[in-house]
């Protein structure tokens, strides 16, 4: 006879098709045999055919389920979303996700009526979600324990209330004289009636399934069914047959929280060996937020068949999010201790986990005996399922597989226990860093570890220091002397040789402290791991063979003694515990260079310090940090030594450190000793230089985030916010000029139409601006800005001075608003232009009319050609100041005096026609005049009397009478 051959049996349902099916993934099974390669899985050839016509095979999930009888037994694999299609390519096309099984023999091949893929039950059968259109057979499979059935799960029928179906294997049951063979069916074969369902509509019934003896009765056959959505809570129905066609309820165990899936797997064994079968249920997505549990497995010990509703099982719990229980399997006594040891799979456990209970009188142990991580074989989703039970390297110990959704399948083989007992010493038990207690170094530990095992065997003893203190991320402190030069400092690793039973022998390992230590006050954790020591492989010839599994040492009590080594603590009072009482405060200010003198910033009105940006370059935080008790009275309750006490300083991107002997710096973090221990009633007080280079017209504020930490204890240190307002003063100046800074016109008045280029507008004039930044750069786009006010027209509408080109110096990516003022009449390539003014008018362009000087520091210089309109001034012909006007936080004049030439008057004369319309008008105006005159007597002569004539004539002869005469005249 050929001899027995053990094989893995793998599902793949997402396998890609191959010959006809090239280009679909219908699923497949594989063969792996046991063997030390990772890659020597072959694929079962039992699906290569298909009839596009009437089936559909593309994504059916060949290898969604997987049974095996056993040794000399049958296999069975399923796809249970095999479709059939009707009315193909039409418009009414149809197709039924009835599902399918495949029934091979031990060897893989179809060789009797009951091997093949025919094992479709819901094909003929009404169609529609109502009835077994959405059967999927096969989503769950099982062998009965006897061999003679076998049991699917159909959870779409009935409008997915979901169906089992049993039917027999045996074709020698007939020749017993057994003639109702089923199949079986909760609906009944024959009336499929779904009213006999016990479970509502959308229940899923079917969805896991299972079958033992001794459930209900010792003699009798009960069948397991899982219905996770049933109620909303989930449920499981024990089962009987009642007649040839028909599965009776028996009792129905309900979930208890609200979508849990109770029922989404199943699994039948004894766990406390009283010889009843108990039920084990899994329920993944049981949620529990204060509790943190994701997923739950439900232990029901058998009552002696007597189940009731006041049945209480035993929860075992998973963790948050790990869909704990999607699995659970019965993989026998793994332990051989004659109880019955179940695995839950939890792969959404980080990588995936699989958990192995051990049962015991009491039932099941609740702490699982061991855990086995996909991470430690780099397989992802490990524990999506588990198979177990049957021993194929011949140990007597059961081994199991476990799969994935990682395209990879462990198997793990049970290894023989063996116990060991241990016991430590440490020398000194307390370090005193004042006593030197080695010849070269200063100060050593011994540890020594003794063993006693009740069989000979090799060991390994793995000292390991430090350990809890490199979990935090921190530096290590020790360094084993014996260590190996390929093993870290604060590791070290013995062999032990143990020759005789219960004889221990003692094996030792010395440290030593690091040098300028400075956590002086954790103890030092040590961790001493003893394992077997691996015996080499032994070479074969021929085909590979597994190697025979060396013992394994148990894992209760755990194989780690964990200890550790304390400091004598100084400075911390009686209780040798060390309070400190650390406190911060903190001041801006500033500090001449080469100078020790702080000066504070000053405060405004609410206290809080203000700094005013101008020319100042840097700013001076200035931390005082203490450690004195808080109540002077009561010293004792706090302000001990402080214990690698250290400031942290975080700063925000407008500040940066410009010190260079600070320890630890990195980028905007500063990590500063304060002291290792910072003493008792000790006062700190130190400064950091901060470089304000960064900050940009947007910064309001300065703020820095101080951190004390210490590793004595101390609970109330918050992080501190150093804090001080922003204010921004540039100290800008503005100049400016003209060449030349006098200007003439003359000529004849010409259009506007009429210019052709720019030296037919009149005489060029140069603006020359100068922007000046004695401070420091102001790092914002657009921080600073140029307005300009230009002489652009008069205000009816004539050109007054007309800008021909801009350039800026120094500033090439300066901008300037707007552009449409600039060589309006393109007689010359331009530049943008700005602000405009004329006499006795201003014109606002647009909205943005300015300069805007990026990242501006030092001095910008603005050149404009400017070119004045001569038409303009012949016609007004009077004198004209031209004003450009800049504002750059003050008001800046740029003047032009402007001329007419001279002799420009006499070159225009007045029409003779005017002149003598002119002579006419005059001559009668005058004419009128002397009429007037005439006609009111103007010209007309008066009498005068005699007298008057005498004294006018001797007056005429210029004789003038004397005062007597006259007097005697009159009289």
């Amino acid at each position: 006879t050929s001899p027995l051959l053990m094989l893995v049996l793998v599902g793949a349902p997402q396998a890609a098709g191959q010959g006809l099916m090239r280009g679909s993934r219908p699923g497949a099974l594989f063969r792996c045999p046991i063997t030390p390669e990772e890659y020597d899985c072959e694929r079962v050839d039992i699906d290569g055919e298909v009839r596009l016509d009437r089936e559909s095979k593309d994504n059916q999930w060949l290898g969604v389920t997987v049974k095996s009888q056993g040794i000399g037994g049958k296999v069975v694999t399923c796809a249970h979303l095999y479709e059939l299609r009707q009315r193909v390519n039409q418009a009414s096309e149809t197709r039924d996700p009835i599902g399918r099984c495949y029934v091979l023999s031990e060897d893989l091949t179809e060789r009797d009526d009951l091997d093949g893929g025919e094992w479709k039950f819901c094909e003929g059968r009404p169609q529609g979600h109502e009835q077994f259109g959405f059967c999927q057979q096969g989503l769950s499979v099982s062998f009965t324990p006897d061999n003679n059935f076998i049991l699917f799960g159909a959870p779409g029928t009935y409008n997915w209330k979901g169906n089992i179906i049993s039917t027999t294997l045996d074709n020698t049951l007939l020749d017993l004289g057994f003639y109702d063979d089923g199949p079986y069916e909760v609906a009944d074969q024959k009336q499929l009636n779904a009213q006999l369902i016990p479970v509502p509509y959308h229940s899923y019934l079917g969805f896991s399934v299972d079958s033992a003896m001794g459930i209900v009765s010792l003699g009798e056959l009960t069948f397991v069914a899982g219905a996770p959505r049933a109620n909303h809570t989930g449920a499981v129905v024990l089962l009987r047959k009642d007649n040839v066609y028909r599965l009776v309820p028996q009792h129905i165990f309900w979930g208890e929280e609200l979508a849990s899936s109770f029922g989404y797997s199943v699994a039948t064994t004894d766990l406390n060996k009283d010889g009843w079968t108990d039920l084990i249920v899994g329920a993944p997505n049981f949620f529990d937020r204060k509790a943190e549990i994701g997923g739950a497995v439900y232990v029901y010990l058998n009552p002696f068949g007597h189940w009731d509703d006041q049945a209480r099982p035993i929860r075992l719990n998973g963790t948050y999010d790990s869909m704990f229980g999607m699995t659970v399997s019965n993989i026998g006594d793994v332990d051989q201790d004659g109880y019955g040891d179940i695995a839950v799979g939890a792969p959404f456990d980080g990588d995936g986990k699989v958990f192995i209970y051990r049962g015991s009188d009491a039932g099941i142990e609740t702490k699982p005996a061991q855990v086995l991580d996909g991470r430690d074989f780099d397989v992802k989703r490990f524990g999506y399922s588990i198979s177990g039970g049957l021993d194929i390297d011949s140990n007597q110990y059961p081994d199991v597989a476990v799969g994935s959704l990682n395209d990879s399948v462990v198997l793990f083989r049970s290894r023989p226990v063996i116990h060991v007992g241990r016991k430590i010493s440490i020398d000194p038990q307390n370090i005193d860093l004042g006593q030197h207690n080695c010849k070269v170094f200063p100060v050593c530990v011994l540890i020594c570890l003794c063993s006693l095992l009740h069989s000979p065997l090799a060991l390994v003893v793995h000292f390991e220091a430090d350990t809890e203190r490199r979990k935090l991320g921190l530096p290590h402190r020790v360094n084993f002397l014996g260590r190996s030069s390929l093993e870290p400092e604060y590791t070290q690793t013995e062999e032990v040789e143990l020759h005789r039973q219960n004889h221990p022998v003692c094996t030792s390992a010395v440290f030593q402290l690091h040098e300028g230590l400075r956590d002086k006050l954790r103890p030092i954790s040590l961790a001493i791991t003893h394992t077997i020591k691996p015996v080499p492989p032994r070479r074969h010839s021929g085909a590979k063979k597994l190697e025979k599994l060396a013992p394994i040492l148990s894992v209760t009590p755990s194989n780690t003694l964990h200890s550790e080594v304390n400091f004598l603590r100084e400075g911390c009072g009686s209780d040798k515990i060390c309070q400190s009482n650390l406190k911060l405060s903190y001041q801006f200010g500033t500090r001449p260079v080469n100078s020790d003198l702080f000066t504070p910033l000053p405060k405004d009105e609410d206290g809080v310090q203000v700094f005013s940006l101008s020319d100042q370059r840097v700013v001076v935080l200035e931390i005082t940090v203490t450690n004195m008790p808080s109540d002077p009275l009561y010293p004792e309750e706090d302000g001990d030594d402080a214990h690698a006490a250290q400031l942290l300083i975080t700063l925000p991107n407008t500040l940066s450190i410009i010190q260079q002997n600070l320890a630890n710096q990195n980028g905007s973090q500063v990590e500063c000793d304060l002291g290792n221990p910072l003493k008792r009633n000790a006062k700190l007080k130190f400064s950091i230089n901060l470089s304000t280079s960064n900050i940009t017209i947007e910064t309001t504020e300065l703020t820095a985030d101080l951190l004390l930490s210490t590793i004595s204890e101390q609970s109330d240190l918050d992080p501190v916010t150093a804090f001080a307002k922003v204010v921004i003063e540039l100290p800008l100046s503005v100049s400016g000029l003209a060449r030349p800074h006098q200007l003439f016109f003359s000529g004849t008045v010409r259009g506007e139409s009429a210019m052709t280029s720019l030296e037919d507008i009149g005489s060029p004039v140069d603006f020359e601006f100068v922007v000046s930044n004695r401070g420091q750069a102001v790092q914002t786009l657009g921080s600073a800005f140029l307005n300009i006010m230009w002489p652009y027209e008069l205000s009816n509408g004539k050109w007054l001075l007309y800008p021909a080109s801009l350039k800026f110096e120094g500033h090439p990516d300066t901008q300037c608003t707007p552009t449409g003022a600039l060589n309006p009449l393109k007689l010359q390539s331009s530049s943008p232009a700005h602000h405009v003014v004329s006499e006795g008018k201003l014109m606002q362009l647009q909205r943005k009319d300015s300069t805007y000087l990026i990242f501006f520091s030092g001095q910008a210089v603005l050149k404009i050609n400017a070119r004045l309109w001569n038409s303009s001034f012949i016609e007004v012909k009077h004198h004209v100041i031209l004003n450009v006007k800049l504002q750059l936080l003050q008001l800046h004049l740029v003047p032009v005096m402007i001329y007419p030439e001279p002799g420009l008057a006499d070159q225009y004369w007045i029409p003779w026609w005017i002149i003598l319309i002119a002579i006419l008008a005059g001559i009668l105006l005058l004419t009128l005049l002397v009429c007037l005159l005439w006609k009111c007597g103007f010209f007309k002569r008066s009498e005068r009397r005699r007298h008057y004539d005498t004294e006018y004539y001797r007056a005429h002869l210029g004789v003038q009478p004397s005062e007597a005469e006259k007097q005697a005249s009159e009289l």
